[in-house]
């Protein structure tokens, strides 16, 4: 846009470009058919082209009116988006929102976001990022995504969080595994024992969270299968002698939960906080308050806003 230009040009062109006759434009605006004309011919100067053409029913639009229009109109539309921030209708909503969600969370409650989606809020469309708690802080800084959620350390003053969810940490083997019918589960069983783990990044430079504890304490399980999906442990588990240290969710929401047991581990792993994160900017956008709700409702949790 050329500096110093007058917004309120650009809502005219576009009205004329809807209507394509001018006088029907300025009935649309509320204005008199001589000011769109005026206005459209300070227009023509500051882009130096016609824009219009005269037909016998009104106005045809200019090679560059049809290039430039698309962009406009969107760019109006964001902005009137934002001034009206509080006349959010998910109804007939056409907003699209990106959410930085981790697999865990994807695995649980994407089935009931796309339902709610699809029957609250036909229009919405809804963007799922990767999420890592460094580049999903990052973004929401820079404005690249609405909406996080996952292990958020509360570090920056900027974003406002709320829990979702705790992670609890079990062991999950197939029903009648040898290591049930021990006694006891000893630690030299549980880290000899055949471990599936789930690595989202699949790279020994950012091993699991199981086995950055393990090695705190100096120990190490025996990984013999190694994927990067929550979703698929279960069905492997129900069908191996493997055995995997998950979130109590992961199993239990699964279908193949009839087919597995959960048992404590020998080790205590220390529960995490999962948590729905955003930036202060859009603390009190009607919009981005129905998609925190429509994710925590998905997540089975209960709305409590505030900072991390």
């Amino acid at each position: 846009m050329i500096a110093g230009m007058d917004l309120n040009l650009l809502r005219i062109f576009d009205a004329i470009m809807a209507e394509r006759n001018v006088t029907r434009a300025a009935n649309s605006l509320h204005m008199t058919q001589p000011a769109v004309s005026n206005a459209l011919n300070r227009l023509r100067y500051e882009l130096d082209d016609p824009l219009f053409i005269k037909t016998h029913n009104g106005v045809s639009p200019t090679q560059k009116s049809q290039l430039i229009w698309p962009v406009i109109r969107d760019a109006l539309a964001r902005i009137n988006g934002v001034l009206r921030k509080n006349e959010f209708d998910p109804s007939t909503s056409q907003a699209e929102f990106r959410v930085a969600m981790s697999e865990y969370l994807t695995g649980q409650s994407l089935r009931s976001l796309l339902l709610a989606q699809t029957n609250i809020a036909p229009g919405v469309r809804i963007h799922l990022r990767p999420y890592t708690s460094d580049t999903a802080t990052q973004q929401l800084e820079r404005g690249e995504i609405d909406l996080a959620a996952g292990v958020y350390t509360g570090l920056i003053p900027s974003l406002r969080a709320t829990p979702i969810d705790t992670l609890r940490f079990v062991l999950v083997m197939k029903r009648g595994h040898p290591l049930l019918q021990k006694p006891t589960l000893s630690m030299d069983d549980f880290l000899g024992a055949k471990h599936l783990s789930v690595n989202i990044f699949g790279t020994s430079e950012a091993p699991p969270i199981v086995d950055k504890e393990l090695a705190a304490a100096g120990l190490r399980r025996n990984t013999f299968l190694t994927i990067n999906h929550f979703v698929l442990v279960p069905e492997i588990l129900a069908e191996s002698d493997l055995v995997s240290v998950l979130p109590l969710g992961v199993a239990r929401n699964s279908a193949y939960n009839d087919f597995l047991e959960i048992v404590e581990p020998p080790f205590k792993f220390q529960e995490r906080v999962l948590s729905l994160i955003w930036h202060e900017r859009t603390d009190s956008m009607h919009s981005h308050e129905w998609l925190r709700n429509e994710v925590m409702k998905a997540c089975g949790a209960q709305v409590k806003s505030g900072r991390p």
